[in-house]
């Protein structure tokens, strides 16, 4: 199991983005050379709009002030 924690003290509301490396980024990309982890049971923090996760695998979110945990996840091996 893992966790990306986020420790965040930015002005205004700057609208973040992550990329991954996950398995179904590069088969849906045709990049099935590359190697990608295989993330199961991922849960994201209320901040980051599921639904571009969905459309493109981007992690994009407005972070709250201060710490948190963006997401967690358990890899499958």
């Amino acid at each position: 199991q893992g966790v990306i924690k986020m420790r965040v003290y930015l002005s205004g509301m700057p609208e973040l983005r992550l990329g991954l490396n996950d398995k179904i980024l590069f088969e849906t990309s045709g990049r099935t050379k590359n190697k990608g982890v295989e993330l199961e049971d991922v849960r994201f923090h209320q901040c980051v709009r599921l639904s571009r996760f969905e459309n493109d695998r981007t992690i994009s979110f407005v972070p709250p002030d201060g710490e948190f945990e963006l997401m967690s996840y358990r890899l499958n091996t």
